[in-house]
């Protein structure tokens, strides 16, 4: 345990334990019948002034995604933001992956450059980061630029308690070719913790910088297998189909879907004799420039 975390802990139980203890007073007991009534969720233009409020494209989330993300966001504890996290990619190769994470996982422990296992629901995805982390990932949100993902789930770290809670995150991914003529994808990501339970959220806040760096290390590990297994598919696609070919984990059907989206921007084989290039975009005639027919 690091320096200071074991006052944190005792502090917080101190906080804890005996409000917990105590009886109500009677001027603090409710009566009876008294119903809880839950307060009215903030409205959307609240929720934007929160810190990072504003990355979520609340105008264009479906009603259920819109209560899953405002139930997180507007009680956050914790807002972080990681940038600079950047490797050989190009987009079709990025956007499959991170459409099929049970997919990059896999390939990520092919590799031995990742611990994820993931499953796919009818929702999202069963996750297990192999350190401690796991619970189900629902995407909200996808415009090819910008995506919002809802996790819940619980982290079980080697010292403190079991700490269940909630996550919003929100992947920003920009595109761009060095002067070397490769290719890089940059991802920024914003991660906001919602804890479930008070003692946790307690001890989350008395230790709040081990707080703010467990969720930094949680939010970049969860796609740095993505990131890696992108990487490998730039630099070795030839090498890469191989290994995924040969290993039993892997039905020969999305190995020749990947292979597809591997090779989707190389010219086809007969282009090595016949003078060809890709066009970047489809040609589009004028009617007025095709030649008249009798």
């Amino acid at each position: 345990m690091k320096p200071g975390w074991g006052a944190a802990l005792v502090l917080a139980l101190l906080v804890v334990c005996p409000a917990a203890a105590e009886p109500p007073s009677p001027e603090e007991e409710a009566p009876a019948d008294a119903a809880a009534t839950p307060a009215p969720p903030p409205p959307a233009g609240e929720i934007a002034l929160v810190p990072g409020g504003r990355l979520i494209p609340w105008e264009q989330l479906d009603e259920e995604s819109f209560a899953l993300a405002r139930d997180v966001v507007s009680q956050a504890l914790v807002f972080r933001q990681v940038d600079g996290i950047a490797f050989r990619s190009r987009k079709e190769v990025y956007d499959y992956l991170i459409q099929h994470m049970d997919f990059a996982a896999d390939v990520a422990r092919m590799l031995r450059v990742g611990k994820y296992r993931m499953r796919r629901t009818p929702t999202g995805f069963e996750a297990d980061d192999g350190h401690g982390a796991h619970g189900f990932l629902r995407p909200l949100y996808d415009d090819g630029d910008r995506r919002v993902f809802y996790l819940q789930g619980r982290y079980d770290p080697p010292v403190l308690p079991s700490i269940a809670g909630r996550l919003v995150l929100v992947l920003d991914t920009s595109y761009t070719q060095a002067p070397d003529g490769e290719n890089y994808a940059e991802m920024r990501v914003a991660g906001y913790l919602r804890l479930d339970s008070v003692l946790a959220e307690v001890i989350a806040t008395v230790a709040r910088s081990f707080t703010e760096e467990m969720v930094q290390k949680k939010v970049k590990r969860f796609f740095r297998d993505v990131a890696r297994v992108s990487r490998r598919a730039y630099d070795d696609p030839d090498g890469l189909i191989e290994e995924l070919a040969r290993h039993p984990l892997f039905e020969a059907e999305r190995v020749a879907e990947f292979r597809q989206v591997l090779y989707a921007h190389r010219p086809p084989p007969w282009a090595e004799a016949i003078p060809f290039r890709l066009a970047p975009e489809p040609l589009a005639l004028d009617p007025g420039d095709l030649p008249e027919t009798y």
